[in-house]
């Protein structure tokens, strides 16, 4: 009976504890208007986030692009050209918080 007790009470603390985790990343959402070679330009839908920040990097696409400028909320972002090549024009692009631990492929 106690380790029924035990092991659902482990259970229930994994699960709370993976809600948080996947609830504090946060992400935001934009519209691809321009790619020039590795260079994309996004604007983004609503209030920017507090981490998107010039000369800072966000996770999107696959990849983890340095963000160039910001405009009002026009972000310009550079990709690697392979992965930029990838991207279309008026298609959209979720970003979230660079966390230094995505994998770097070659």
């Amino acid at each position: 009976m106690l380790k029924k007790i035990g092991l659902l009470l482990m259970a229930v603390l994994l699960m709370i504890g993976m809600a948080t985790t996947a609830s504090a990343e946060e992400s935001v959402s934009g519209k691809i208007i321009k790619i020039e070679t590795d260079k994309v330009t996004v604007v983004v839908e609503g209030k920017l986030p507090a981490w998107i920040k010039a000369g800072g990097n966000v996770t999107a696409g696959g990849g983890a692009p340095k963000i160039l400028g910001i405009k009002g909320n026009e972000l310009v972002l550079r990709f690697s050209k392979t992965k930029a090549a990838k991207l279309k024009v008026d298609s959209q692009l979720k970003m979230t918080e660079f966390t230094g631990d995505e994998l770097q492929g070659c």
